[in-house]
């Protein structure tokens, strides 16, 4: 491989973790001991100005007569904080739940209930079979598509190496910010894995076999049988992704037997943050039926005789069986609260918040870099 081609396959970045400022200094002071010294203060300047003593600081004199002769003196009171938000701007109450969320998640309730279900969405682009280009839609905004089969377009989850390495650097400087000292929020988790997916067909259908490329040794339940259960496209058309949520099993299986058809090397950056984790991978397939059949997406040109090389954004549950709590919830018919349709947008949200990101090729940096300041 020529040094061109390694520049162009190189790792991912891992994300460095800020380091702290030993030197700074934290206003540790309790807030309700921060309270009792300014109402003490408080108590002490207005016994002083009724004794004479220091008073607090007055307007201008051509201010104070013209205003103390309309006005008492107003008394001290506490900053009491802002009301909530009024509800009553709706004309019945309420609001009005998201459409694509509504079908995202009809769909989910349907089908994430199975044993050793994996729930994700993948980023990608939904691209026409005949075109071999992004599909086109008399739409405007995001749109679920009615799953067909055959289906007349197909959904490619690639993106260009400049693409990748924007995401990579979104989502570290996204990790620095969570961990600085006055974040308040949920610190993101974050792990690099370098993995090899093995992939065998024996009676059971397909089995997927992960390993560490480190060791050799296959992780804790890294034998797999995964199987597809239903797939619901979106089209963004406003965005420069489209995305596609996925419902799987995956049921543990023995070690297979033979040699594996082909082999995925990933390498591999998490974000987790709360029930929700990114996943960063760039996949490197060796002896894939499929290589000749994928498109070129990534705009990389792939040599004869080289691993196929996908890079690839996804994000799924950590735990999707906190998904299917909460639709036994509802199903019960016992009108006790749920939270389905509240993670159900998080999920949705998540995933817009990666698909909308402002992009810009090296060509539009340039281009934005010679503009003239505005003035």
């Amino acid at each position: 491989m020529s040094d061109a081609d390694s520049s162009r396959k190189r790792p991912l970045e891992e994300g460095s973790e800020p380091k702290a400022d030993h030197n700074s200094t934290l206003n540790d002071e309790e807030p309700s001991a921060k309270k009792a010294r300014t109402d003490e203060m408080s108590a002490t300047s207005h016994t002083d100005a009724q004794q004479g003593g220091a008073n607090p600081p007055q307007p201008s004199s051509s201010f104070q007569a013209a205003s103390q002769s309309q006005q008492p003196p107003r008394p001290q009171t506490q900053q009491q904080p802002a009301p909530p938000p009024r509800r009553d701007h709706a004309f019945f109450g309420t609001d009005v739940l998201d459409d694509v969320v509504r079908a995202v998640g009809e769909f989910l309730f349907q089908h994430c209930h199975h044993p050793n279900v994996e729930i994700e969405a993948k980023l990608g682009i939904l691209t026409d079979n005949n075109t071999g280009r992004r599909i086109e839609l008399p739409v405007m905004s995001e749109t679920v598509i009615m799953p067909q089969r055959p289906a007349w377009y197909r959904f490619v989850s690639d993106m260009t190496i400049d693409q990748h390495a924007h995401f990579n650097t979104l989502l570290n400087n996204r990790l620095g910010e969570t961990r600085q000292k006055d974040f308040k929020g949920y610190q993101i988790q974050y792990k690099h894995t370098k993995e090899i997916d093995q992939f065998y067909t024996g009676p059971q259908g397909k089995t997927r076999v992960t390993k560490d490329q480190a060791t050799n040794a296959v992780i804790p339940g890294g034998i797999v049988k995964k199987d597809r259960i239903a797939d619901l496209d979106v089209f963004s058309p406003r965005s420069p992704f489209d995305f596609r949520v996925s419902v799987n099993v995956e049921v543990p299986v023995p070690s297979p037997t033979g040699n594996p058809q082909f082999e995925r090397h990933k390498d591999r950056i998490s974000y987790r943050h709360h029930n929700f984790k990114i996943d960063l991978t760039q996949v490197k397939t060796a002896n894939s039926p499929n290589n000749s059949q994928r498109p070129n997406y990534s705009q990389m040109a792939r040599p004869a005789q080289q691993p196929d090389v996908t890079h690839e954004l996804e994000i799924e549950f950590v735990h999707p069986e906190e998904l299917v709590r909460e639709r036994t919830i509802r199903l019960s018919g016992q009108g006790r609260p749920d939270r389905f349709w509240e993670i159900v947008g998080y999920f949705i949200n998540n995933v817009r918040g990666l698909a909308t990101t402002k992009y810009l090729s090296p060509a539009q940096r340039q281009q934005q870099q010679q503009q003239p300041p505005r003035k």
